[in-house]
């Protein structure tokens, strides 16, 4: 049975651009939700001791995010490269990529996890001391033991991209299938069955990163692997590839710090409106994660592809591979806000009993869907930009934004106006569609392909 017209997503001429979505994507998703189910099972299973203690982990996972994805963005810049070496038919420049690029990154990493580490206590209450005790004495218990897996997330982060852009999208999905096997029964484990509260859900996730970047590194250094950096491993940098990497990891890492500090921003006004408006913001944001999986997978997709594109050096081919995964983007935005509408309450109660909580959270996240036509080329634009390491304009345009338009404008929303959680979502949305405006226009230019050519 044929699918409504309105429902079907966009059909590309280039054959085997649509037979690389079709293979790659499934994997793609079932790795993305691997990865987004760690941190919800850790929301899912906190919420079970109570309302302060999902406040409490929500307002770590906030600055958690900051350092993890502020690394998984760094390790794009190795990724962009291996993907750019793919298309340029460069083997070796596909394994000197992948090995600079990890060495580079975990030596950074560690150096980051020591340093936040020793100032966890201060830094919790400089952001969150007005919160209530028993909410800061689940941060810091569950902080202490989180920020520890820093390193480890880099790792993961690192192997699977440059599995990803290698076109081998099923070792990402083994490996992420299993870590979350790990992480559910031990978060039974030490949270229901042992009591641990939690501290119990940090030790059940470091357990599982630690378990995902043993298999990556295993991986990445074996024979049978498709891009096996055995011999070409070294801890010797290699200038030439290292600041063509850092050209995309630095700016991409710098703009995700810009965007998640800014969130952390905002978990400080929210520690001012209580445990019930805290916690409903993070039931909001784990409906988010869980509602844009499918759109989120194809993003992470533009990368690979629109990467591969671009290492062919023809900027014909970039542009047509980018502008049809834009067209595909917007429709599956489009499409999402229908599920989204549906199925938002059920996600919440899976986080929360709290009626309050859970109706407060999916009033905020109905603000969310009404904006969703902007998401694509908010979210997905910037990743075309850095497949063709055209890094500058995603950090001004989208570190600006983030604290002008998100910051301020939540202060002035949320907090000076009284619309609390809602007022935050608000400024959020009207965030995306300033980014839009100026990504849109740097899309239909031909600035963005300057760089084709420059990784053979």
């Amino acid at each position: 049975m044929a699918l409504p017209g309105f429902l079907r997503l966009p059909v590309s001429e280039d054959r085997e651009l649509m037979a690389q979505q079709k293979r790659l994507y499934p994997a793609v998703f079932v790795d993305q939700t691997s990865a987004m189910l760690l941190g919800l099972v850790n929301v899912a299973v906190t919420g079970t001791i109570s309302s302060a203690a999902l406040a409490g982990v929500g307002q770590v996972n906030t600055i958690n995010n900051v350092i993890v994805y502020f690394f998984n963005n760094y390790a794009m810049g190795g990724n962009v490269m291996v993907a750019q070496n793919i298309g340029a038919g460069n083997p070796k420049g596909v394994k000197k990529s992948a090995s600079q690029s990890l060495v580079l990154g975990l030596l950074f990493s560690l150096m980051v996890t020591a340093v936040i580490f020793l100032g966890r206590v201060p830094l919790l209450y400089a952001l969150y001391g007005a919160a209530e005790a028993d909410v800061m004495r689940y941060s810091i218990e569950y902080f202490t033991i989180s920020v520890l897996a820093t390193p480890m997330w880099f790792v993961y982060y690192q192997c699977v991209g440059v599995f990803r852009s290698a076109g081998d999208t099923r070792t990402p999905m083994k490996i992420g299938i299993l870590m979350n096997a790990i992480n559910i029964v031990l978060s039974y484990l030490f949270v229901i069955i042992m009591d641990l509260g939690p501290a119990g859900a940090g030790y059940s996730m470091i357990a599982a990163v630690s378990a995902a970047a043993v298999m990556g590194l295993v991986k990445i250094f074996s024979p049978t692997s498709r891009v096996c950096i055995r011999g070409e491993f070294s801890f010797r940098l290699e200038g030439d590839i290292v600041s063509k990497t850092l050209s995309v990891g630095i700016p991409a890492g710098i703009e995700n710090l810009m965007f998640n500090g800014g969130k952390v921003l905002l978990q400080v006004f929210l520690s001012t409106m209580g445990t019930t408006v805290i916690s409903a913001y993070q039931v909001c944001n784990s409906i988010i994660s869980v509602t844009q999986l499918p759109l989120q997978s194809y993003s992470v997709l533009v990368v690979t592809l629109v990467g591969q594109a671009a290492g062919t050096g023809s900027k014909e081919k970039t542009r047509s591979t980018a502008e049809h995964m834009m067209r595909t983007g917007r429709k599956g935005a489009f499409i999402s806000m229908i599920f989204k509408t549906l199925l938002c309450y059920p996600i919440a109660l899976c986080f929360s009993r709290d009626i309050a909580v859970v109706n407060t959270a999916v009033t905020m996240f109905l603000i969310e869907v009404i904006f969703m036509p902007f998401w694509a080329d908010s979210f997905m634009l910037p990743n075309v930009f850095r497949s063709t390491r055209d890094v500058k304009i995603t950090l001004v345009v989208g570190s600006i934004s983030m604290w002008v338009v998100r910051v301020f404008g939540a202060y002035v929303l949320g907090v000076l106006l009284g619309l609390k959680g809602h007022g935050i979502m608000l400024a959020m949305c009207i965030d995306w569609i300033v980014r839009v405006f100026f990504f849109v226009r740097r899309f239909k230019g031909d600035k963005w392909l300057e760089k084709i050519g420059e990784s053979k």
